[in-house]
């Protein structure tokens, strides 16, 4: 178990900073927010409000352990990793309040279920709790790698208002992948139950999110109009589409020795980190109104 921790590792200078931040989202902000597109914005949207319930599920199934790590760098990565999760779940929060005041009402009974879901989970089943986590976590970051990577998500396509939170987001979750991994691998180490889990939480992902979105493109009328599903489908399982280009970075979790810094994609968020220290991360794109 000891031996597949030491295969991989973050660089040196490699931290995990919590920043609060209070983002530019508001009622006035464009209600199709991502490439002008319905569907690709309630992809977003939908996939955005899960994160609520789903990083609290996650801070709660790492610190569940907390008393069992001994190694002190890791302790502090797991205080430094709820920090985090906690600012996220707190901005995707104000995201959703305003997207119930735009009448998408669904998101928010769905998620006092999906909380309440979590909440049995962490308390009957924390080592299943842990395992999930640390999948979900692989997806999360994957895609933020694949953000960085694919200069078309930091670039026209999302509105000014909404791009410094996918450029905090994404480079945050980047320097915590590792952490729930780690306490798994310091507390169990077996590799059968965290394949298992990415296998459900694959599937739970796929069933989940058109759930979520059906809701939020019938309020606009268009759920059932073929374009809707066949301009957006593509955005997500086409040749480029979100799901389908980071497909070697998604098996790469099935290896037995796997590590999620495998992938040494740290450099490319120190533009971001340096744009919090800076002040000037809510200066992306074009600066809003002064």
């Amino acid at each position: 178990m000891a031996a597949l921790m030491e295969l991989s590792s973050p660089p040196a200078e490699h931290s995990i900073t919590h920043r609060p931040i209070k983002f530019n989202i508001t009622d006035d902000s464009p209600r199709f927010w991502f490439d002008e597109d319905p569907f690709k914005t309630h992809f977003f949207n939908a996939f955005f409000t899960t994160f609520p319930p789903g990083e609290e599920f996650f801070v709660r199934s790492v610190l569940y352990y907390r008393d069992q790590i001994s190694d002190k760098k890791l302790a502090q990565d797991i205080q430094s990793f709820a920090s985090q999760e906690g600012s996220h779940a707190n901005s995707h929060q104000d995201h959703l309040e305003i997207l119930h005041r735009q009448g998408y009402t669904s998101l928010k009974r769905e998620n006092i279920l999906i909380d309440a879901l979590l909440k049995f989970m962490n308390k009957r089943f924390p080592k299943t709790s842990l395992v999930n986590t640390l999948a979900l976590e692989h997806f999360t970051a994957l895609l933020a790698h694949q953000a960085f990577v694919d200069s078309d998500i930091f670039a026209d396509p999302a509105h000014e208002d909404f791009l410094p939170l996918f450029k905090w987001h994404a480079a945050e979750e980047i320097e915590h992948k590792a952490v729930a991994y780690d306490v798994y691998m310091a507390i169990d180490g077996r590799y059968w139950p965290r394949a298992v889990a990415m296998v459900f939480a694959t599937i739970a992902l796929l069933i989940l999110l058109p759930i979520r979105m059906s809701p939020l493109l019938f309020h606009d009328g268009l759920l059932f109009k073929w374009k809707t599903w066949k301009n957006g489908l593509p955005f997500l399982f086409g040749k480029n589409g979100l799901f389908t280009k980071p497909w070697r970075h998604y098996l790469s979790f099935y290896k037995r020795d796997f590590h999620p810094w495998d992938v040494q994609d740290y450099e490319f968020i120190k533009q971001v980190q340096q744009m919090y220290d800076d002040g000037t991360l809510l200066d992306i794109g074009k600066k809003s109104a002064a």
